[in-house]
């Protein structure tokens, strides 16, 4: 599938960027390096549905760019792919601020997995995960699908 952009310009603010589907070694960031010599960067990572060893290489280059450019740049709507590695690599976000993460769910009696997203509060602040949301299809409790503890470890 690869990786796709949208990118929209935000009048006074910045530019949007969605990046989605998959971010491989042939994952190109250059336009958006270049874009960040101009004003800052807000990326929508929501649609990010992976992210392989070659494309974390890829995206770790790419953040040590903008974190050397002089706007400054943000990560919002982070996919459950993106804060997995945000766990796990200390540099994955470079000097970005990650603004919010998409939490996932799970109905049992339905099969229905659903997205929510939660905005994180300052840094050294716990979020509040819920561990249960009720399901939009069927109206029952859809459960929250990792691990509450340690799925924003990256934050505290």
């Amino acid at each position: 599938m690869g990786m796709k952009l949208k990118i929209e310009e935000q009048s006074g603010v910045g530019w949007l960027v969605r990046v989605s589907g998959e971010i491989t070694e042939r994952a190109d960031f250059r336009a958006l390096t270049s874009l960040a010599e101009t004003a800052s960067l807000r990326l929508d990572l929501a649609g990010v549905e992976q992210i392989n060893s070659c494309g974390v290489r890829e995206w770790i280059h790419f953040v040590r760019c903008l974190s050397a450019k002089p706007h400054p740049f943000e990560l919002i709507h982070c996919s459950p792919a993106i804060v997995r590695q945000m766990n796990m690599i200390s540099n994955f976000c470079g000097n970005g601020t990650v603004r919010s993460v998409m939490l996932p769910y799970y109905c049992g009696p339905c099969g229905v997995e659903e997205m929510r997203m939660l905005e994180l509060p300052s840094a050294g602040q716990r979020p509040e995960v819920e561990a249960a949301i009720t399901c939009q299809k069927c109206g029952k409790n859809a459960e929250f699908d990792d691990l509450p503890d340690a799925y924003l470890t990256f934050h505290l």
